[in-house]
């Protein structure tokens, strides 16, 4: 029972930032790859506020919210300046150059040994009370985002990302709608963040970095792209397939490379599957 409640939370986790990075790479087709990094700040802004440096919940999360508004239109101002594969690039920058000042800042974030006796509370203890917290949390967020997919905005990025001159020249202005994605991929990030910690008790930066990062992808990538609901399937059938490989009778030093072997080569095959969608061809007429 404890280990489906662990499949459960894990996946609502997942899930939270996944639909919010869907807005953004599935349905905006904006080459995106630094949200493990917008994690990294929200996170580490608020359990190291409160752990290390001894703040209180609500002003630590009040920087925490600060500083995920920021990097998220930081990353929106780049996404306006820059090429695609530009932005696509210098994404995984920020998310690396974050991910250094991580495991330099001791002092602040105890560098790679990370942070320790994460207070569950105002959460429940138990698992499943907590379990049915998280299932709350990611129903409504999944509600709001099946919400604004369906409505305006969702149609105003669909149309930015297939035929970006025709909606511009329709009023949809790109700078709004391009911001609006990353502040909405980041209140995942955050809402996630504010709860995952606390589940396992500890902030480790080994959990931010770039192979969480091509998950995040694949999920979306497998389930379709834009889709709410197959984001949403993705997510549950690849965690419970993640967690299924710790019962594979192989050595640790075996199963890490096997995990990432199995991840990439269904990464490949979705990609490979879904290449109409993923890359379009433009049309000339």
């Amino acid at each position: 029972m404890n280990f489906i409640l662990h499949i459960i939370i894990l996946a609502c986790l997942t899930l939270i930032p996944a639909l919010g990075y869907n807005m953004v790479f599935g349905k905006g087709k904006i080459l995106h790859f630094g949200q493990e990094g917008i994690s990294l700040i929200a996170t580490y802004s608020l359990w190291a506020l409160i752990v290390v440096k001894g703040f209180s919940y609500p002003s630590a999360l009040a920087a925490s919210v600060a500083a995920t508004v920021l990097i998220a239109l930081l990353f929106a101002w780049l996404s306006l300046r820059l090429e695609p594969d530009g932005f696509g690039v210098l994404s995984i920058a920020v998310h690396l150059m974050v991910l250094a000042i991580v495991l330099n800042w001791q002092e602040f974030t105890r560098g790679a040994l990370g942070i320790p006796g994460i207070p569950r509370a105002p959460w429940p203890m138990d698992l499943t009370g907590f379990a049915v917290v998280v299932v709350i949390i990611t129903l409504l967020w999944s509600i709001g985002i099946w919400w604004l997919d369906r409505g305006k905005f969702g149609r105003a990025i669909a149309a930015l990302s297939e035929h970006p001159w025709h909606a511009q020249s329709l009023g949809i202005e790109r700078s709004r709608v391009h911001t609006a994605a990353f502040l909405i991929a980041g209140a995942g990030s955050l809402l996630a963040n504010i709860l995952y910690p606390p589940y396992i008790f500890l902030l480790s930066p080994t959990d931010y970095m770039f192979p969480a990062m091509i998950f995040l992808a694949m999920i979306v990538v497998a389930g379709k792209p834009g889709s709410v609901k197959g984001t949403i399937m993705a997510t549950f059938l690849l965690i419970a397939l993640k967690e299924a490989l710790r019962f594979v009778p192989l050595a640790p030093s075996i199963l890490g490379p096997v995990r990432l072997i199995l991840f990439g080569l269904i990464l490949l095959g979705v990609v490979w599957w879904r290449k109409d969608s993923l890359f379009p061809q433009r049309r000339l007429v």
